[in-house]
């Protein structure tokens, strides 16, 4: 009998500890501990998306949640990570029980070496059961992927931040694909690397009644499914934030006639007040203010006017109440004591990087600020290659993703195209090919005789050479060479002829959303600011094109014309 007591009294030493013995602080409704390789761990933050608590001497730590985001996650420290499952780490977890009771959540970490990591940000994967998205997905996009991921290992750990729009609202109910099958294909994938997301406009549910707080309950189902829609982590020395800048309308009114869809599935893009005030609040736990802070969303809020790099910068905010400048300068404000701030965004499916110190102008508080907005996986609603093209994205450019290797106190990026890698930053057209396809290829010149907007490159002058830099930034540098002679080149806008024979051309010949062919809104050509021209002096001439990006590192491709042009050219 006494060797049984004993045992029980060491079984209720190390059991663990319940609501009573902790004797939690008044008005407690969340806690738990925070363990690191079976340890306790002091000094971890925990939140419920409103109110933040550190995790004392025993990892503990108590929060007086209200419990309205329906989570509390650990904001993930540097050299931890968490377990993860097919890609979905579990940083987060479910609140169950009812308002002002107190309930409790356990966090689990464990010690890697994340000093020197990569992140590869994605955005847009439009994923619906359509336009064969999910072969695309699975058996192109996964293995350029993987490509990256295998490059990256020897540098240290590699992590995945998805800026949003997994899915499509529109398509939820029509094609049986939302945002709870998802996770099932990153599952299906068996995922590689943890990914970390962000909530887009058409990650929310369009089938939401349009009463209340339809923003919040629009939310809802991703909550459930995917986790909070802000939320931070650190990876290395740097501090990550997540925010949601989607504010979900869906007024009243249809724009498609899909059932189940209850309004418009429109937007604003904005920060709410609620996530500026816990924003305030964990930025106010970041030690180290001189080391990158990288905040995530998925609307872009800063653009170059017209496009063009180095031209003036503007919001990008979008507010129906209007004050979107006081809003912008509301938030930038709460940066400034951070040196070197990066947003990633999404949602444009267009590579444009913001160096807020191009132009302070309007806005004083941007200096410290670069906006990585990158293009999207699915280019174009993975359209182009489904009708045979490249998997282009609504500018032309190629549809991929941003890779930011973090080596101590350095960090860069670079492009990879899912067609072509990181090797190739650039498409050259021999405008002399793209003038003799326009003028023999039926189609296209169907299209031109319904579309009197459209660019006539069946008209253009002699020998003259488009050349695509779908990354360019105003620190790049481009030069181009006919036998060892520099040609003029300029920055001017251009529709991409390859895009418009990959997606217009098939869209407006027989257009699924319209009732008969040839709709008026293809008739727009697209001009898009990251294009250069150059004319040669003959169309027989060597050409070679070099380009250098912000880091030095040199991009050349000898061009041996005439270079043929059509649907795949590359």
């Amino acid at each position: 009998m006494k060797r049984i007591i004993i045992i029980l009294l060491l079984a209720m030493a190390i059991a663990p500890a319940t609501e009573a013995r902790q004797k939690l602080p008044k008005g407690c409704t969340v806690w738990g501990q925070v363990l690191k390789d079976g340890t306790p761990m002091q000094g971890v933050v925990v939140s419920d998306g409103a109110e933040l608590a550190t995790t004392d001497k025993k990892g503990f730590y108590y929060l007086k949640s209200a419990k309205r985001e329906g989570s509390v996650f650990v904001s993930i420290p540097s050299c931890t990570e968490v377990e993860t499952t097919d890609g979905m780490p579990a940083f987060w977890q479910r609140l169950t029980g009812p308002e002002g009771t107190a309930e409790r959540h356990d966090f689990t970490l464990t010690g890697v070496d994340n000093t020197n990591y990569t992140l590869i940000a994605i955005s847009d994967i439009h994923l619906a059961n359509l336009f064969d998205d999910m072969l695309q997905f699975k058996e192109v996009f996964m293995p350029r992927f993987r490509e990256e991921v295998e490059k990256a290992k020897p540098r240290g750990p590699v992590y995945c931040l998805n800026c949003g729009d997994s899915v499509y609202d529109r398509y939820w109910y029509e094609y049986g694909y939302s945002i709870e099958c998802f996770p099932k294909t990153l599952a299906d994938c068996k995922f590689p690397v943890p990914m970390f997301h962000v909530m887009g406009n058409h990650d929310n549910d369009g089938g939401t009644a349009r009463e209340g707080d339809v923003d919040f309950n629009a939310a809802e189902r991703y909550r459930r499914t995917m986790g909070p829609t802000h939320y931070s982590f650190n990876l290395g020395r740097e501090h990550y934030i997540v925010l949601d800048n989607i504010v979900y309308r869906n007024s009243e009114g249809r724009i498609d006639s899909y059932e189940g869809i209850t309004g418009k599935r429109d937007h604003d893009h904005y920060f709410t007040a609620d996530q500026l005030e816990w924003m305030k609040k964990d930025l106010a736990t970041v030690k180290d203010k001189d080391a990158p802070l990288i905040v995530a969303f998925h609307c872009p809020i800063m653009r170059y006017k017209g496009g063009f790099t180095g031209n003036a910068i503007n919001h990008h905010l979008q507010c129906a109440g209007g004050g979107e400048e006081e809003l912008f300068n509301e938030f930038t404000a709460l940066l400034k004591g951070f040196p070197d701030v990066h947003f990633i965004s999404g949602h444009s499916h267009q590579n444009m990087l913001c160096y807020g110190s191009d132009d302070t102008s309007t806005y004083p508080n941007i200096s410290n600020i670069v906006e990585h907005n990158i293009s999207g996986v699915c280019g174009c609603w993975w359209q182009p290659a489904a009708h045979g093209g490249l998997t282009l994205a609504p500018d032309g450019g190629p549809a991929g993703f941003e890779v930011f290797p973090f080596e101590r106190d350095r960090m860069q990026w670079y492009f990879v195209s899912i067609d072509d890698g990181a090797g190739q930053q650039f498409r050259v057209f021999d405008m002399n090919a793209v003038r003799d396809y326009y003028n023999n290829d039926g189609a296209v010149q169907a299209m031109l005789k319904h579309y009197d907007k459209r660019t006539r490159y069946d008209q253009i002058e002699d020998n003259m050479l488009l050349i695509n830099v779908w990354a360019w930034e105003s620190k790049w540098k481009i030069s181009v060479t006919e036998n060892g002679v520099e040609l003029p080149v300029k920055h001017k806008k251009a529709e991409n002829p390859q895009f418009t024979i990959d997606y217009y051309l098939p869209k407006a010949a027989w257009d699924d959303n319209s009732k008969s062919r040839w709709p008026s809104k293809y008739n727009e050509p697209g001009y898009k600011p990251h294009y250069f021209w150059a004319k040669a002096s003959s169309p027989n001439s060597t050409v070679v094109v070099k380009v250098t990006d912000s880091f030095g590192q040199e991009y050349i491709q000898t061009v041996e014309r005439p270079k043929p042009f059509g649907k795949k050219m590359r």
